[in-house]
C-alpha cells in the first residue's frame, strides 16, 4: 500500500494522563492528524508504515520502554532517517546523561514540560512551532544532511570515483572558519580513501574544536573496529559510557567487541546490561544467544532468538562458523553445528543459505544423496538460488553418469 496514504503524526507514550492531554490539545489546536501508540510498539515490523509520519512525538520517560530505546531502534532500522528533523522529544526531568544522549542521537527538537499552567503554555507554543516548521527551507542544512547520509552509508570498499565525489562534496561545504562538523566529515572521507593518519588528525582537530561533538567519537570507534584496533575502540566506548550509561547500542557494541577479544564473561555482562535497559534489544538478544549457542545451551539460545527481530543475523554468523568447519574438512562437526542451528533459529530465519551449506557439506563428505535432499530444500525456499542450482545439477549429472 502506498505510504502516501499514511501522513499522520505519531505520538508514542504510555499512560500519562496530563502529558497526553497536553499533546492532544496541541494537535487539536492545529487540526493535525495523529496516531497514538504505546512505547512497546514494534518499530521494525511497522517501519514501512511509520516512516512517512511528518513528526514523531516521543515521551522520553515512558514506563515500559524509554524514548532512547525507541529512537535507537528507529536508527537501527533506518540509519539514514533524519531524527533531528522528524522526532520531537517530550521530557519532564532530563538529567545530564539525557542531555548527552540527546546529542548522541542527533535529537534537536526537545521540549521540557512541567504540569504548571505557565510552563504548559510555553511548551505548547514550542510543540506547535516544531509541528509547523519546514526543515526543507534551510538549504544549507539539507545539503549537510544529505552529505552526512552519504558518508554514513558509503561502504569501506566503495569505488574510488564515488569516494572522490563525496570528498568533493565535503570540500564544497567547507566553511571559512573550520568547525567540528566539517573536520569530522573530512576525517570520514580521508578514512574512506585509506588515508588513516589524516583521518585521525581531522577527527582529533574536530574534538579540539568541540569536545562534545559525539559524532566524531562514534566515527573513531567505527574506524578502530574496522581496522581491528579493538583496544582503542573499547577505550573510546568506555569514555562515552562514563558520560552516558543509557546508550543501548553502545552496550551492544561493547559486548560485540569483547566477543572479538574472546572475553565472553564481559561480553555477557554488556549484553545483559543492554537488555536491562531495553528488553526488546535485538542486538543484545543476538549477542547473548551466540554466547549461549557456543556454550551448548540450545534451549536458552532458541528462546533468545525467538524474541529477536534480527534472527537472520544470527543465522549468518552460524553459517560462517559452519563454513569454516567445512573448509577445515571437519564435516561431522559442521553437520552437528548446522543441526543445532536448525533447532535454535526461528523458522523465518532458516534461509536457503543454511540448507545450501548443509548440502555442500554432505557433497564434500561424499554423501551425495543427503546433499541432494538439502539442496532441494534450499531451492524450494529460493528457486533462483544459482549456487544451489549449480551444485544440484553437478551432483545430478554425476549420479546419472554413474548409473
Amino acid at each position: 500500500m502506498d505510504n502516501q496514504n499514511f501522513k499522520e503524526n505519531l505520538v508514542v507514550l504510555d499512560d500519562q494522563s496530563w502529558i497526553w492531554d497536553f499533546i492532544h490539545q496541541c494537535l487539536e489546536r492545529k487540526d493535525a492528524s495523529f496516531v497514538r501508540l504505546p512505547s512497546t510498539v514494534p518499530i521494525r515490523q511497522s517501519w514501512a508504515r511509520f516512516k512517512a509520519a511528518p513528526r514523531m512525538i516521543i515521551h522520553w520517560e515512558s514506563k515500559r520502554r524509554s524514548g532512547g530505546a525507541i529512537i535507537e531502534e528507529i536508527l537501527d532500522v533506518a540509519p539514514n532517517f533524519n531524527v533531528g528533523e522528524h522526532v520531537i522529544v517530550l521530557t519532564t526531568n532530563p538529567t545530564h546523561e539525557d542531555v548527552v544522549y540527546f546529542s548522541e542521537l542527533g535529537i534537536r527538537r526537545i521540549i521540557r514540560i512541567r504540569n504548571r499552567d505557565k510552563d504548559l503554555q510555553s511548551a505548547s507554543d514550542e510543540l506547535i512551532e516544531h509541528l509547523l516548521e519546514d526543515g526543507a527551507k534551510n538549504k544549507a542544512e539539507v545539503a549537510w544532511n544529505k552529505l552526512l547520509q552519504s558518508i554514513d552509508t558509503t561502504p569501506a570498499d566503495a569505488p574510488a570515483n564515488f569516494v572522490e565525489r563525496v570528498t568533493a562534496a565535503v570540500q564544497k561545504l567547507k566553511p571559512q572558519t573550520l568547525n567540528a562538523r566539517w573536520l569530522d566529515a573530512a576525517g570520514s572521507v580521508a578514512a574512506l580513501s585509506n588515508m588513516d593518519d589524516d583521518a585521525i588528525k581531522y577527527w582529533h582537530r574536530a574534538l579540539d574544536k568541540n569536545p562534545n561533538y559525539f559524532r566524531t567519537y562514534k566515527n573513531l570507534i567505527k574506524f578502530y573496529r574496522q581496522r581491528s584496533k579493538l583496544a582503542e575502540a573499547m577505550k573510546l566506548m568506555q569514555k562515552m559510557h562514563a558520560l552516558n550509561k543509557d546508550s543501548i547500542s553502545r552496550m551492544v557494541s561493547m559486548g560485540e567487541v569483547q566477543m572479538l577479544m574472546k572475553d565472553f564473561d564481559k561480553a555477557e555482562f554488556f549484553f545483559k546490561s543492554a537488555l536491562e535497559r531495553d528488553n526488546f534489544s535485538s542486538g543484545a538478544l543476538n549477542g547473548l544467544a551466540e554466547i549461549r549457542f557456543n556454550q551448548g545451551e540450545l534451549e536458552e539460545t532458541r528462546a533468545l532468538l525467538a524474541r529477536s527481530h534480527l534472527g537472520y543475523k544470527a543465522a549468518s554468523v552460524m553459517n560462517r562458523q559452519g563454513i569454516e568447519m567445512v573448509r577445515d574438512k571437519n564435516y561431522e562437526g559442521a553437520l552437528d553445528h548446522y543441526t543445532k542451528a536448525q533447532y535454535v533459529l526461528p523458522s523465518q530465519d532458516k534461509g536457503p543459505m543454511l540448507f545450501y551449506n548443509i548440502g555442500l557439506c554432505y557433497e564434500k563428505w561424499g554423501k551425495t544423496d543427503m546433499a541432494i535432499e538439502f539442496l532441494k530444500i534450499a531451492l524450494i525456499k529460493e528457486p533462483n538460488y544459482k549456487k544451489a542450482q549449480k551444485l544440484f545439477n553437478q551432483i545430478s549429472l554425476i549420479e546419472t553418469e554413474i548409473i
